[in-house]
């Protein structure tokens, strides 16, 4: 864990009441491995929309992201790349069909990419999707 990851914690701990940073860990361990438990969505395709935000000019996060597109290619049905405005940082949006659980592996590789690494997800049901389309 970085020093300034450290500090994070304990600035966060602190202004949130928390005992101290081995608390707020805690709290975040459960709440990530919450969201992995079993769904409904077990053995099903989704659709899977996934969006990594980092700093502007990060070789080493854009080459990793580059790997991941490369490692699940299969999957992905969309990619891009953008820029914030006044290079405050860089956005790389991903759409994934796949196997429920090859998403949450997909979602975990780009999480992992790098501390830094913001990501947020949206998952769906395929079936549920033409169903509904049907109903049109």
């Amino acid at each position: 864990m970085t020093e300034r990851l450290r500090d994070e914690l304990d600035t966060f701990a602190e202004e949130h009441g928390y005992s101290g940073r081995s608390e707020v860990i805690r709290e975040a361990c459960q709440s990530l491995l919450d969201e992995y438990q079993e769904t409904d969505y077990e053995g099903r395709r989704v659709l899977a929309t996934v969006t990594a935000v980092f700093g502007y000019d990060e070789p080493e996060i854009e080459r990793r992201m580059m790997d991941i597109r490369h490692e699940f290619e299969a999957s992905i049905r969309s990619n891009s790349h953008n820029c914030l405005e006044g290079n405050a940082g860089c956005v790389e949006t991903f759409v994934i069909e796949a196997a429920y659980e090859d998403a949450l592996r997909f979602i975990g590789t780009v999480r992992g990419a790098d501390e830094s690494v913001s990501v947020e997800y949206t998952v769906v049901p395929v079936d549920v999707m033409n169903t509904e389309i049907g109903e049109y």
